[in-house]
């Protein structure tokens, strides 16, 4: 950005104004860039290094320095998921990778809540945010999805080998 290009042509020719311009255009641009790079910041899924701090000092968390920047995105949307959505609904709007499971016995008031072992690393986060959501007489079980010999064995090998471990999910 030029400010040069915003005078009058009479001005322009001046060296003063030319050595005003040249000095204050690196200035513009850095504020420009800003500007632009600004309504990023305000929301989860968009935000950079700054908006992340913002939201964290907002809600009280301190991020470690090894940190992704995914995993604080999915930090702070477990603190900023609403009561009235359903467990499957806050899973399945902060969970990166997919991969998790609700199970719920009304009759004994027990919900059982699975991740994939590619969601490993968000488990006590998430365990935390669906500890503080859930009404107290709702006993809760967290646990990493795991694929039994049993659940997996009526595949064969062929079919097996086109997916990762990690994605051979089956059941809590």
């Amino acid at each position: 950005m030029d400010i040069i290009g915003y005078l009058p042509d009479y001005m322009r020719q001046y060296r003063e104004i030319k050595e005003i311009n040249n000095a204050e255009t690196p200035e513009f641009k850095t504020v420009s860039n800003e500007i632009t790079a600004m309504p990023y910041e305000f929301f989860v899924d968009t935000a950079k290094e700054r908006g992340l701090e913002r939201f964290e000092k907002i809600l009280g968390i301190t991020p470690s320095e090894d940190e992704s920047l995914d995993y604080r995105r999915f930090r702070i949307k477990t603190r900023l998921s609403g009561v009235r959505q359903s467990v499957g609904d806050i899973l399945a709007s902060i969970m990166p990778n997919g991969g998790w499971s609700v199970e719920y016995d009304e009759q004994n008031f027990r919900l059982k809540v699975g991740l994939s072992l590619i969601n490993k690393n968000y488990l006590s986060e998430a365990e935390r945010m669906l500890d503080k959501l859930l009404p107290a007489n709702i006993e809760m079980e967290c646990a990493l999805l795991h694929s039994t010999h049993g659940a997996l064995s009526r595949f064969k090998h062929s079919q097996l080998k086109a997916y990762k471990h990690s994605r051979l999910i089956y059941s809590i």
